[in-house]
């Protein structure tokens, strides 16, 4: 996990975002697509651990775009569930393994612990509801890296209306021109929320990774006589 940090800390990347609302029977009801220039920001200060998201639109907005769809982000670290800042709020368990191109992988599921911290939260009106996750992740048990994780809620949320929350991540190896180091970086995080009347279904596709660095330059001049 603190690879991954590393690694996803000092890329950037496309994402492309496609949110939909379904009725009931699963008719799509409206859809939306935007691509964005796309970067990462993680923090450890301290007792704190933050995760900002940078997300610069590519191109103009449609027309008619007004009409409110679901907001995700954040979906694409949920992997740091297994990072040592969270890992006390988690039980863990091994399951089964699982052939998968050719690797085997292990699965590991996760149950949130109650009263501990969360690396998600749901915001609505002005108010933040941690949220509970349970679910696996499929492991390479050789190098640790996470090829999928998978996550719903342990409970629904009904003071807020949310029946069920669910999220499927994957990730994929990634190596730089003229670099041996490969890292694992969010291929596609997939999210679906239902309330009583209402599904939707985000994808988010991150693809054209890209180091991202920062240079400063100082000039400084001599004073004047």
């Amino acid at each position: 996990m603190e690879e991954f940090w590393d690694q996803f800390s000092a890329v950037s990347c496309t994402e492309t975002v496609s949110q939909t609302k379904l009725s009931p029977a699963g008719k799509v009801m409206i859809e939306r697509a935007s691509t964005f220039d796309y970067l990462v920001i993680l923090q450890l200060t301290g007792d704190e651990l933050t995760v900002d998201e940078s997300r610069i639109p590519q191109g103009q907005p449609k027309k008619g775009n007004d009409r409110p769809l679901l907001l995700t982000a954040g979906f694409s670290t949920l992997v740091l569930i297994f990072h040592p800042y969270f890992q006390s709020s988690y039980e863990f368990s091994l399951a089964a393994t699982q052939q998968v191109d050719g690797r085997e992988l292990q699965e590991v599921r996760f149950e949130h612990i109650p009263g501990r911290r969360s690396p998600s939260v749901l915001q609505l009106r002005g108010r933040d509801y941690p949220l509970e996750w349970q679910g696996s992740a499929w492991i390479d048990p050789r190098t640790g890296h996470v090829s999928r994780i998978r996550a719903g809620l342990m409970a629904s949320l009904s003071q807020v209306g949310l029946q069920q929350l669910t999220s499927e991540v994957h990730y994929v190896p990634v190596q730089f021109p003229g670099e041996n180091e490969v890292a694992w970086l969010p291929k596609t995080a997939v999210i679906a929320a239902d309330t009583e009347h209402q599904h939707w279904r985000n994808v988010h596709q991150f693809s054209g990774y890209r180091r991202f660095s920062v240079s400063t330059n100082s000039n400084t001049e001599a004073p004047k006589q």
